[in-house]
């Protein structure tokens, strides 16, 4: 069965863009997480999404990304994620306001 191209994918033809890093609107720390919270556009308007990351250095010093946690780090993933989650709703509170009160 084919799957159906989604509306922001560009056509098979079109030349590669090269991606621009964009830089967190916010970021914090909840123990060992990091949380970076970044503004994307939209033709609807703008949304904010969170990303959460926990890093360790390796038996060579370098810095690697963690996939597994344990009970501990779990937890201020969980604070984080609520933490994010609650800066996220009232940024959007924030904005629906200016936006109502701009007549749109």
């Amino acid at each position: 069965m084919a799957q159906a191209k989604r509306a922001d994918q560009s056509a098979d033809t079109a030349p590669e863009q090269p991606r621009t890093r964009r830089e967190p609107v916010d970021k914090f720390r909840d123990g060992p997480v990091q949380v970076s919270i970044f503004q994307n556009p939209s033709s609807k308007g703008d949304f904010r999404t969170a990303t959460l990351e926990v890093s360790y250095k390796d038996k060579d010093g370098e810095f690697q990304t963690s996939h597994s946690y344990t009970a501990s780090v779990l937890r201020h993933m969980a604070s984080a994620s609520i933490s994010a989650a609650e800066k996220i709703s009232k940024w959007e509170e924030e904005n629906k306001s200016k936006t109502q009160a701009q007549g749109r």
